[in-house]
């Protein structure tokens, strides 16, 4: 699936289109954000996120825009955190509203929600490779030579968070940061057992030793 992404900070821009790219996605981020209709017209693309903020017309007003001749899924990424930014949000025509700091699992898992409710015959869910493993983050689900365990909500965005920077130290408190969304927070303590019990389900994959602690510092495979 191609994404394409408005977003006038190049730096964030280009973390964000790396981090889709490690997941599968490819991606395509204009200079021009008046090429965006453009690009989306052409059909290039199956979802458009899209920063509020812009130089010249924000956002809304680019959505609003798509909205005349494309029903393709759309998500506002955005700064402005008030009830009213979503709700005027989801009146230009926007599908999703999520706001930075985003976390990155969450951010895919809506990304894909909505490209599985807006490509229900796309073909199969999206996996996440690394080396010998297969992570399905839509069914909690990690394969390895024909063998697989089940993974709970918090087990498959910790692996995933592992998955996406190996060889890197993943401090705890980014953890704690990364599963936390509207509905669960992670306390350290939480954190530990649900680091445990990983764990214990990837000794099922003669696994038991991916994940490292680094003391002091935090875990990486």
């Amino acid at each position: 699936m191609k994404l394409l992404v408005v977003e006038d900070d190049a730096v964030l821009g280009r973390e964000l289109s790396r981090d889709l790219e490690s997941h599968g996605y490819e991606v395509v981020m204009p200079e021009n954000f008046d090429t965006a209709e453009e690009i989306v017209q052409k059909g290039e693309v199956h979802l458009v996120l899209l920063d509020v903020t812009l130089p010249g017309r924000d956002g809304y007003e680019i959505c609003r825009s798509i909205r005349r001749f494309s029903d393709i899924p759309v998500i506002f990424l955005t700064s402005r955190d008030t009830d009213m930014d979503e709700l005027y949000g989801m009146t230009m025509g926007g599908d999703d509203f999520v706001r930075k700091p985003y976390k990155m699992p969450i951010l895919l898992a809506r990304i894909e929600a909505l490209l599985r409710r807006s490509y229900p015959d796309a073909g199969p869910e999206r996996e996440v490779l690394w080396q010998d493993f297969r992570l399905l983050p839509a069914k909690g689900k990690l394969c390895r030579g024909g063998r697989e365990v089940m993974l709970t909500r918090q087990e498959t965005l910790l692996l995933a968070c592992l998955f996406a920077r190996p060889g890197e130290v993943i401090r705890r408190v980014d953890f704690i940061e990364e599963l936390w969304d509207d509905q669960v927070f992670i306390d350290d303590n939480t954190l530990s057992v649900h680091m445990t019990r990983l764990r214990g389900k990837l000794k099922e994959l003669d696994a038991g030793d991916l994940i490292q602690t680094r003391y002091g510092q935090g875990y990486l495979i």
